[in-house]
């Protein structure tokens, strides 16, 4: 659902601490695998946030192959560090209400082999993994769908 830009505003300072840790989860992956630079990514992630956070997309985090979901494709070479880093936060926040409330809808249904959460970007450009490049597989499944 598309909110007006009145109402959005109010969740603006929201937006801005989520990019703040994806900024730094984009830092930490590419640090830790010494691999690229983080420019390309973090440069992309205001327009990620305002995409995914403001209704504008319909996706379902926890069912990326849900029917009738927005397809995202990502056109700016080597930035996928950015989606990683997004989905690594919208996933930890789902995680942890998950363990506050016992709640299985904040659960991908399709289990931890298709859920990216923060210690996978320790395995970015790793051998068995987070690819370097988009793929369209397990926990990356949001490239496609």
């Amino acid at each position: 659902m598309i909110l007006p830009i009145k109402e959005l505003k109010k969740e603006f300072h929201y937006w801005d601490a989520i990019g703040a840790m994806i900024d730094q989860c984009i830092d930490i992956a590419l640090n830790l695998s010494q691999s690229g630079h983080p420019g390309g990514s973090r440069s992309k992630m205001p327009i990620l946030v305002a995409t995914l956070l403001s209704g504008i997309m319909r996706w379902d985090i926890r069912n990326p192959g849900k029917t009738f979901g927005d397809r995202f494709v990502l056109v700016a070479g080597h930035t996928n560090p950015v989606v990683y880093a997004a989905l690594a936060v919208f996933n930890e926040a789902l995680r942890r209400k998950h363990l506050k409330t016992g709640d299985k809808s904040y659960l991908n249904p399709m289990g931890d082999d298709f859920t990216l959460h923060s210690e996978d970007l320790l395995t970015l450009r790793r051998r068995d993994g987070l690819s370097g490049h988009a793929e369209m597989e397990g926990k990356t499944l949001f490239f496609k769908y």
